[in-house]
């Protein structure tokens, strides 16, 4: 089984109520405008199995509680329809309606009765929150009773002045929220008191595997490295040689196979499952990270 654990999903009338309707940006979501089932058909041709989907950059995040909740409702209920309309090739990862906590807590309650739903997708921050704020103490808890698996996603930051223009807001700053958000997680404790979430950082924790000798030499090493490595790294990054340097810093057993559809050609979305073909992978840790331990995760096929 083969199991993308970073593809997205832009339902029109959600992107309607959300108010974003330049979702997604066509100049990189090249499969942005392929349909369900001519998705389904790539999905066949490269052999994928199935994918978990998420909303990307477009989080119910809105500042009217009730207008949150609207929207993460209507993301999650589209999102669970089309995992039954087509079953066992895609599942879902839901969205919250934060930063409206108690909000948020109902809509786990509610979503999670569905077997659509393998986990939630959060941002890397959330509104003018940073993912450790003190605020949602209360969701970790109630997603650790759940033993929730959490997949983490960049929310684009255009407004930041040095992340403004040349389309370095998703180019650069969208690793380096990766990177920040699984840093903020560990140093917080929140990954050490909450040891039944599983964290999934996208695009191999974006800078993490290159700057890891400088992030321990910063800071509390040992537990750095010991919260670092319990998280959960997707390969989505299309490098042999970036791909190679987290095998060797994270370990197979951390890293999830990933495509970021649609944002990839076709042959994109084919070359992400490909090159890992060429990685130093004996058979079994290369079939954990095709799908073995995103299936284990999230329940997958049981």
């Amino acid at each position: 089984m083969v199991i993308d654990v970073h593809a997205h999903y832009y339902p029109r009338p959600y992107l309607d109520r959300l108010g974003r309707p330049d979702l997604p940006p066509r100049q990189s979501a090249t499969l942005g405008e392929q349909g369900i089932e001519d998705r389904i058909r790539l999905m066949d041709r490269v052999g994928v199995t199935c994918q978990v989907l998420s909303v990307s950059q477009a989080q119910p995040y809105l500042p009217n509680l009730a207008q949150a909740v609207s929207a993460a409702g209507l993301a999650n209920d589209l999102y669970i329809e089309l995992a039954r309309r087509h079953r066992g090739r895609f599942y879902v990862f839901a969205a919250l309606p934060l930063p409206h906590v108690e909000a948020a807590l109902g809509e786990v309650e509610r979503v999670f009765r569905h077997r659509e739903v393998v986990g939630v997708t959060i941002g890397c921050s959330v509104a003018d929150h940073q993912i450790d704020d003190p605020l949602f103490e209360p969701l970790w808890q109630a997603l650790n009773a759940r033993r929730t698996t959490v997949f983490l996603h960049p929310v684009g930051h255009e407004t930041l002045p040095w992340l403004a223009q040349h389309n370095l807001a998703w180019q650069v700053g969208a690793p380096f929220e990766d990177t920040v958000a699984a840093i903020r997680l560990v140093a917080s404790g929140i990954v050490r008191r909450y040891p039944d979430i599983r964290f999934i950082v996208p695009h191999l924790g974006g800078t993490i595997p290159f700057l890891w000798e400088r992030i321990l030499r910063q800071g509390q090493a040992a537990e750095l490295e010991a919260g670092l490595k319990r998280l959960y790294y997707d390969t989505v990054s299309g490098s042999l040689r970036a791909s190679s340097l987290a095998l060797e810093v994270l370990g197979a057993e951390r890293l999830l196979f990933g495509t970021d559809y649609p944002y990839c050609t076709e042959a994109l979305f084919a070359y992400h499952l490909q090159f890992l073909d060429q990685l130093p992978l004996d058979a079994a840790a290369r079939a954990a990270i095709r799908g073995r331990t995103a299936q284990e995760l999230l329940g997958i096929g049981e």
